[in-house]
């Protein structure tokens, strides 16, 4: 066991050939805001394309301000442009990206696993 906490840290003999302890996925983009999010203002219906913690968005429209705790309607992928339906928060918060799939292109994101 105690080899085993070693090799976590990188120390030892068997700090690269345990391949419990590999957690990143080199074809995963971590960490970062997450995609871009889209929302729809209930006030003008206008489309609202905005990243990073959902605290506050602004309709650049009719200038309805939200505040609080949102939901997105959907993502975007960076690579491919598609909307992003496999999304996933944190359900503690409701504000932070868990992750992202893109069905259309197989683009994944997740947070970073190391926070």
């Amino acid at each position: 066991m105690f080899r085993r906490v070693l090799a976590w840290f990188g120390v030892g003999d068997d700090a690269d050939s345990d391949p419990d302890l590999d957690w990143a996925d080199p074809d995963v983009e971590y960490g970062g805001d997450g995609p871009t999010r889209r929302y729809t203002c209930p006030e003008c219906s206008a489309t609202i394309e905005g990243t990073g913690p959902d605290e506050q968005v602004t309709c650049p429209a009719c200038e309805t301000a939200f505040k609080g705790v949102l939901v997105p309607d959907a993502a975007v992928c960076p690579d491919c442009g598609s909307r992003m339906d496999d999304i996933s928060f944190y359900p503690e918060t409701r504000r932070d990206t868990e992750h992202a799939a893109c069905s259309t292109c197989d683009y994944r994101w997740e947070s970073d696993p190391r926070r």
